[in-house]
């Protein structure tokens, strides 16, 4: 019997996915785990191996949108049976390389029909008309709150689907939040230009930009800037590094910064809230957010609880992080909930710079590279390591002497390490 190849549920809120594209034609041969399809949820894009050994059979279109445990294809266990499932289901065309079969007769009627109403368009009812949907689209609509009147069915006698609600909320967080405009209605003289590519904003750069927007929209922002010495960091972490053991990862400077803010943290409660409202939420956890991106967008997985956690956990979990984000292996949920972010920007050779708050959260510290300067150190010039720490803040809720005081707590704890034990 086929084996179905469906929609994982990867995290508490994931609900859809886009199928970006397949990675193993129709009818080819594959093995367990390979990687069959790519799928883009609102944070991540991640790969699907396959679940047994046999012969692809992709059903649903590359593009598509398809809901959680919604089955996109089978592999089949030996030929016979992919026959079969060919002659009951015919493959998806983008996973053969054809075009796809046209929705209507070749041959064009004498009037064109009407299109279906769009998902994101309010529906011709008459008044007191009962709304028809399904038990999940009506679930999903309360979550997001989209106004099921307000939607157009696609399902069978114009039922509304979770797809449908999907569409519309994404409709209604377009208008709300985006504020893109067309570039020729505000430059005329892109007429003299030529495009040579165009990248749609979708997936995790269409999060981006909403969160930013909402970041300096929402948010009285304020950076304050300062250095601190290197020296105590550099001298930990070659401490730690000197004493590996087998299949440890070394520490990275990333590890230490982690648990310096997560203990400035502590002492200073107000950085680690978000506003609600007219209220002004302090969250009990310290959830750390390390900025990361690999070519396909900002990604910002957390770091849980690390004001529990020593360097050495930060760091194994941290390295964990990287190598499957670099892999695509991550999921939803590692990337949600935090309630502080560090960004790092050293390793480009960015000694200072102006980071924007990681939305909801009030605050977020940027990091720059760490430069051998002379410093008067006990009456004597020194080369010594110093680094630019930039912090911003929400100003509505945290104050600027308060926003100073964490950064000399987070400042005397990187030049002095063992405030952190």
């Amino acid at each position: 019997m086929p084996t179905e190849i469906k929609i994982p549920k990867l995290g508490l809120t994931m609900t859809e996915a886009i199928l970006v594209e397949w990675s193993v034609g129709a009818g080819k041969a594959i093995a367990v785990d390979q990687i069959v399809c790519v799928i883009e949820t609102d944070k991540v894009s991640l790969e699907v191996q396959s679940p047994a050994e046999g012969f692809m059979h992709p059903v649903a279109e590359a593009g598509s949108r398809v809901a959680v445990g919604e089955v996109i294809g089978y592999v089949a266990e030996d030929e016979a049976a992919l026959a079969e499932l060919q002659a009951r289901e015919p493959a998806a065309a983008s996973a053969t390389g054809k075009a796809a079969a046209p929705a209507t007769a070749p041959e064009p009627p004498e009037k064109a029909p009407e299109p279906p109403p769009s998902p994101a368009v309010k529906p011709d009812r008459r008044p007191g008309e009962r709304i028809v949907a399904t038990p999940a689209a009506r679930k999903r609509s309360r979550e997001l709150g989209v106004d099921l009147a307000e939607v157009a069915g696609s399902g069978p006698g114009g039922r509304i689907v979770l797809a449908d609600v999907a569409t519309a909320a994404e409709a209604a967080e377009d208008e709300r939040y985006e504020g893109m405009y067309d570039f020729g209605s505000v430059a005329p003289e892109s007429e003299m230009l030529t495009v040579e590519e165009t990248v749609p904003i979708r997936g995790i750069r269409k999060i981006i930009s909403r969160n930013m927007k909402l970041s300096l929209s929402s948010q009285a922002q304020l950076t304050l800037h300062t250095e601190a010495s290197a020296r105590g960091m550099r001298e930990t972490r070659a401490l730690f590094n000197t004493r590996l053991e087998e299949g440890q990862v070394p520490v990275p400077y990333n590890a230490i910064l982690v648990k310096a803010a997560a203990a400035a943290l502590r002492q200073h409660p107000r950085l680690n809230a978000v506003v609600d409202g007219r209220d002004i939420k302090i969250w009990k956890e310290i959830h750390i957010g390390m900025a990361m991106d690999f070519g396909r967008g900002l990604i910002v997985p957390k770091i849980r609880n690390a004001d529990a956690k020593s360097i050495r956990v930060i760091a194994d979990e941290l390295g964990d992080l990287v190598e499957r984000a670099q892999n695509q292996k991550l999921v939803p949920d590692e990337l949600q909930g935090g309630t502080f972010t560090i960004t790092n920007l050293g390793s480009w050779d960015i000694d200072g710079f102006t980071p924007i708050n990681n939305f909801p959260e009030s605050a977020i510290l940027g990091v720059g590279r760490i430069v051998d300067k002379p410093w008067v150190r006990e009456g004597a010039v020194v080369a010594e390591p110093r680094m630019a720490l930039s912090l911003t803040f929400d100003h509505r809720i945290i104050d600027g002497a308060l926003g100073a005081r964490f950064l000399k707590t987070l400042k005397d704890r990187i030049e002095d390490t063992r405030l952190m034990l």
